[in-house]
């Protein structure tokens, strides 16, 4: 456990959140009322909900560089034009991405600042492509793809404007022996644990991987429209190919209300089941866990959402993704927090994200009902 927690405290896992705001949004439903828990992550969806209106949104995470990655995303919004931003993270093809940030960084926390200034080169290089889950994918755009597709196939595949005609690209010039047989190698669990992921997220998962993420790009290449699956473009070209589609906070009006939310954030850091139990009762009305229990022991995710129940308000809504390990509310839990499989599901099928094996939306009964 030491050892995880030195990678995690040095390592930046994620510079951007790879699961679907919009999926997000529908789910939780924020209003004008709303306080929020959220995993921090890269920091892209709890910033969505921050423009969703909630009144307050806290942005939980144990890894410094991932809330040293939100606090300056969050900051180049407040204090940039949007092309400003784009420079900073790498979007701009030319930009004195460096030069931007020390324009910035008295405005960071200490800490933050103390990582940023150790880690310039990561922000030369381009801030969205520095993650360890970001390198990997790069290493899948520049080395893979080109073993199975060429270019002109790839910008072919992102042009289509219809289902039907995704539908028939994939089956009829994506859909290879060698497109199979790279992407099954490529999303092993072997190749993802050593350099996309860790072994340790690997734990709790039984069985084969490659075949089920196979499946899964299946359905996003046929069934979800490509033209606004920033996921899918940023995977096969490193690059979005409309801002105003992309996270939400790269989108012009998305950062204006991002940056008169900003001062609804606030950054902690500390581990969700800790966090929890030292929160009043009925503090948060909402809750966004990435896909965090997919790290965690069958007995530990009862844990949290028995105290997420504590720390909610009557009808709260809790949101979460299984990537390959199966959960959802335990039966111990049944009288106190309702599933909604059907929705859920719903949910799921138009996730852009696509690599998710489960989505799951809960709410908290209302005491002795």
């Amino acid at each position: 456990m030491s050892d995880d927690l030195s990678v995690l405290e040095q390592r930046l896992s994620y510079a951007q959140v790879w699961e679907d705001p919009a999926v997000l949004s529908d789910a939780l439903q924020i209003s004008p009322d709303d306080d929020v828990l959220s995993i921090c992550s890269a920091g892209d969806n709890s910033f969505a909900l921050a423009i969703d209106g909630a009144r307050s949104v806290t942005a939980l995470d144990l890894s410094p560089p991932q809330l040293a990655l939100a606090e300056l995303k969050l900051l180049a919004v407040q204090r940039l034009p949007v092309d400003g931003v784009y420079t900073l993270l790498g979007l701009n093809e030319f930009g004195r991405r460096v030069f931007t940030y020390h324009q910035l960084r008295d405005g960071l926390s200490e800490d933050a600042r103390r990582f940023w200034d150790a880690n310039e080169a990561l922000i030369r290089e381009g801030l969205l492509q520095s993650g360890r889950f970001e390198q990997y994918l790069r290493i899948f755009r520049q080395r893979v793809v080109p073993f199975i597709h060429r270019r002109a196939t790839v910008d072919a595949l992102l042009s289509l404007e219809t289902l039907d005609d995704q539908q028939r690209f994939y089956q009829r010039r994506w859909d290879s022996i060698r497109w199979r047989g790279a992407f099954r190698v490529f999303f092993s669990r072997t190749v993802m644990a050593r350099l996309g992921r860790s072994e340790r997220h690997f734990q709790y998962v039984d069985g084969p991987v490659s075949r089920a993420f196979l499946d899964r790009a299946a359905h996003a290449l046929t069934e979800i429209p490509i033209q606004s699956n920033f996921f899918v473009q940023w995977m096969l070209t490193g690059r979005f190919r409309d801002m105003e589609q992309a996270h939400p906070y790269l989108s012009t009006k998305g950062s204006a209300k991002l940056r008169a939310a900003a001062v609804r954030i606030q950054f902690v850091r500390d581990d969700l089941e800790s966090f929890l139990a030292s929160c009043p009762p009925g503090r948060f009305s909402a809750f966004n866990y990435s896909n965090l229990f997919e790290y965690l022991s069958a007995e530990q995710h009862a844990r949290i959402l028995s105290l997420t129940a504590r720390a909610a308000r009557p009808g709260a809504r809790i949101a979460y993704w299984n990537l390959l390990v199966p959960r959802s509310r335990p039966e111990s839990l049944a009288d106190r927090i309702d599933v909604h499989p059907e929705r859920s599901a719903a949910l799921l099928r138009r996730d852009r994200a696509f690599v998710y094996g489960g989505f799951q939306l809960e709410t908290v009964r209302a005491s002795g009902r």
